[in-house]
């Protein structure tokens, strides 16, 4: 199938990945940053460490359409999440396009995670309270990482936070309503993250999985965006794992666009605001975004402590 993102484009974007990887590399952050070594290869973790002995333990990735972001690029968001949820957090460093396609991002996700429960009596965390957490595609990598472990047998993850999540691959963008997330740049964020056949596969879109996948998957957390084009199929994957038997719990945040979680704690680097829309910018000037951020946090924060 021939690309909808035209070459200039394209070489725009790259540029544009090349820049924010640089600044995640040099991105000084609150928490302590090291390297895990996992199948022959080293992922990057940013770790947030919860002020309680053997708390429970977040696995955070971020988003970006699985080009863009950072491990190191939400400090504040992870900061604030480690605080108020009063849990360790790391924040993985999973491979992303254009090299690397959707399974190196979910081997990095799920070896992450066999390391994290390995070694959580070094590390100081609770290896039997890890849950996943992240933001469109992140939280994208979240579910499908709940899906990949029932796969492998290792069905330990406690809870699954997703915030405004990406749970569609295939589905043409442009079809999916209005939003703040529109434009070619979908289109190619599917096209370098997975095939066409691979697109319905449910550890790339969750919305394809059968009901028998999803039973016994972790309590589910989301947090939608209300002004935002992936809210039906957040909306569509809270039911069908309803509809499994998970015990679910819904949010969305009104007048909210897509990714406003990420930039609602802190204050935003310079580098990172360039990569923001003025429609994001006016929200964290105002304070909306900050708000909101604080109440979709206290909700996670519910349902996290509740029995």
């Amino acid at each position: 199938m021939e690309s909808r993102v035209s070459e200039q484009m394209r070489a725009g974007i790259y540029k544009e990945t090349e820049m924010m990887r640089e600044m995640n590399r040099n991105a000084k952050i609150s928490g302590i940053r090291f390297d895990i070594p996992v199948e022959g290869r080293e992922i990057n973790i940013a770790y947030y460490k919860a002020k309680q002995e053997n708390a429970p333990l977040i696995l955070g990735f971020h988003g970006g359409g699985y080009l863009f972001g950072g491990n190191a690029m939400n400090d504040a968001m992870w900061s604030r999440v480690s605080e108020v949820l009063d849990a360790n957090v790391a924040s993985v460093e999973y491979r992303k396009s254009p090299e690397y396609r959707y399974k190196e991002a979910l081997d990095d996700a799920y070896d992450t995670y066999v390391y994290m429960q390995e070694h959580a009596g070094e590390l100081g965390h609770d290896a039997d309270r890890i849950s996943v957490m992240g933001c469109s595609a992140g939280a994208n990598l979240a579910a499908t990482l709940c899906i990949y472990a029932k796969q492998q047998g290792n069905e330990r993850i406690q809870k699954q936070i997703l915030m405004y999540p990406f749970l569609d691959a295939y589905t043409d963008p442009d079809s999916k309503g209005e939003g703040s997330l529109q434009g070619p740049i979908l289109h190619l964020f599917n096209e370098l993250h997975c095939t066409s056949e691979e697109a319905k596969l449910p550890i790339v879109s969750p919305v394809f999985a059968a009901g028998e996948e999803l039973q016994n998957l972790p309590e589910a957390i989301f947090c939608m965006a209300d002004h935002d084009n992936l809210k039906k199929e957040g909306y569509d994957y809270a039911s069908m794992l309803e509809e499994a038997g998970v015990c679910v719990h819904t949010m969305c945040s009104e007048k909210m666009p897509h990714g406003y979680f990420e930039s609602g704690f802190g204050k935003i680097s310079e580098g990172e605001m360039q990569f923001l829309g003025e429609e994001v910018l006016a929200m964290i000037r105002s304070g909306e975004i900050a708000k909101a951020s604080e109440t979709a946090l206290q909700y996670i924060k519910k349902w996290m402590t509740e029995a």
